[in-house]
């Protein structure tokens, strides 16, 4: 399927590649900040499509914008998103975001390019919409699987810490995965909080102009604060990965087993070899 919806992508060019100096970074610090990963012109373009999506009267069965806090449709809500907006939208692999930032995820990851899929996540943060707690993104993830992995956060405009741009603790990502809870004990709304000492944390606001990006590893603690502007904030994360491989053993993650008890979806992965690769999506 194309994107007939709003005008055709633009036919714009910009090509950056990450620095030897900016691998190190990462590797160390476990996120990278790039102030400029694509063009207005694209950004622009993006948020047309984002506002087209999150019109109520345009949700369609492979892009339905749900509340966060409760996994329901929403046509009101002060933070809505979308999950895996391109299997609608195809053209989102072939935007110039996504040819950087699978370049960098793959200098990041240290593996070849052609060994890197994605997916995408949109969301919608509007004035007043709440914080997303600290965690890391592998928490809540399948504990059968080994996963190597970042994601990528765009937003579709200048965000800033008060919007609610992302903050990191620095070198986190070396420190294992830390116990979660429930967001407000709340299994059900699957949202993980992580268990940490915020006061002693190296924490790192990271304000971005229009077109630039952050990288953080999957065990990097992140958050984002409440967005106290009187304008939505628009952004648009990316998961870049190799494909995962079945553990030996399953990780012991408590709140894992938790949200499978409430929900009712069992571990999952039978369909899978108990060795080798599985596969990936969107490319």
């Amino acid at each position: 399927m194309t994107t007939s919806v709003i005008r055709p992508m633009p036919a714009t060019e910009f090509d950056v590649t990450p620095s030897p100096d900016e691998v190190e970074r990462f590797a160390e610090d476990g996120f990278l900040v790039v102030e400029r990963i694509t063009t207005d012109e694209e950004i622009d373009w993006l948020a047309e499509l984002y506002e087209w999506i999150f019109d109520p009267d345009n949700d369609g069965p492979e892009a339905v914008a749900r509340d966060q806090d409760t996994g329901e449709e929403a046509t009101e809500s002060l933070l809505r998103q979308v999950f895996m907006p391109e299997f609608r939208f195809p053209e989102l692999l072939q935007t110039v975001y996504n040819r950087n930032a699978r370049r960098y995820a793959a200098a990041l990851l240290q593996v070849d390019q052609n060994d890197v899929s994605c997916w995408g996540h949109m969301i919608r943060k509007a004035p007043g919409g709440r914080e997303a707690p600290w965690h890391q993104d592998e928490a809540y993830w399948e504990t059968e699987l080994e996963y190597h992995a970042l994601g990528a956060w765009l937003p579709l405009h200048e965000v800033t810490e008060e919007m609610g741009c992302m903050q990191f603790v620095r070198g986190s990502h070396r420190r294992g995965i830390f116990d979660h809870e429930p967001l407000n004990g709340n299994v059900a709304m699957h949202l993980l909080e992580a268990d940490f000492d915020v006061e002693s944390a190296d924490i790192v606001p990271c304000p971005l102009p229009k077109g630039g990006a952050t990288f953080h590893s999957q065990r990097t603690l992140h958050f984002t604060a409440a967005n106290r502007t009187d304008r939505p904030r628009l952004a648009f994360p990316t998961e870049f990965q190799v494909a995962p491989r079945r553990r030996p053993t399953p990780a012991v993650r408590r709140w894992v087993d938790d949200w499978r008890a409430v929900s009712g979806d069992p571990e999952h992965l039978d369909q899978f070899p108990a060795d080798g690769v599985l596969a990936t999506i969107a490319g």
